[in-house]
């Protein structure tokens, strides 16, 4: 019997075990890190349609988007915006019609942003995007759904996540834009974020685009559209 070998190789046990329960927690870690991930996109409840800004009164819809962490940062972020059409057939069942995209800036690469801070992202209502003609009556009765897409690569793990969010009719507000929530501060001569705000929208009582009815709307614009990020 040696007393001393019985020792070291209960040691040798135990720190191996210990050696492979951290390296299954790193795994499992790195796994699950991307769908942790996604929780912390923050996505405004209600989309906007309004002026794209004091100086261009072209109607946009916009959707504030937000990355509320401030240590994992993303790599390759881009954004992509669907419209889901459905309708009611003649056996009186709503069934999905199709999904069209509406362009925020992918033709040009517009789309990949960066969010070291909250942003907007703004799809210019013009005679391309099948939101085109629409008033506020005839989006409260539209029969569709608009469905927001983040993709990005997490930079500590490098894997890519997707983060998502919709939108209904009852969802998007007309008239209004997003309060500014990135502001200077005077005493810090620092741009500051205020989470506050992300909500917070105000009124555009100017606001008056041109509409026509849903079936026009339906008629004209049936595909891609090319309306951009800014």
């Amino acid at each position: 019997m040696c007393p001393p070998a019985f020792i070291v190789l209960c040691i040798q046990l135990i720190f191996g075990v210990l050696l492979q329960t951290m390296l299954a927690g790193i795994v499992i870690a790195k796994v699950l890190r991307p769908k942790k991930r996604k929780q912390e996109m923050k996505f405004s409840r209600f989309a906007v349609v309004g002026p794209v800004d004091e100086h261009d009164k072209r109607p946009a819809l916009m959707i504030r988007v937000a990355d509320i962490q401030d240590k994992l940062y993303l790599a390759e972020s881009h954004v992509r915006l669907y419209m889901a059409r459905t309708r009611v057939n003649e056996r009186n069942e709503r069934e999905l019609v199709g999904v069209k995209d509406m362009n925020v800036g992918y033709d040009s690469g517009l789309d990949r942003v960066l969010l070291l801070w909250p942003i907007i992202v703004r799809h210019v209502i013009d005679e391309d995007s099948p939101l085109f003609g629409m008033g506020r009556e005839n989006m409260i009765r539209g029969d569709f759904e608009l469905i927001m897409t983040v993709e990005g690569i997490v930079e500590a793990t490098g894997m890519t996540f997707q983060a998502r969010t919709s939108f209904l009719p009852d969802e998007i507000q007309w008239g209004y834009k997003f309060r500014p929530m990135v502001l200077l501060s005077n005493d810090r001569r620092q741009y500051e974020v205020h989470y506050e705000r992300f909500e917070e929208i105000e009124a555009c009582d100017d606001f008056v685009p041109e509409t026509t009815t849903i079936e026009e709307v339906e008629e004209d614009h049936p595909l891609h559209n090319a309306s951009g990020f800014l």
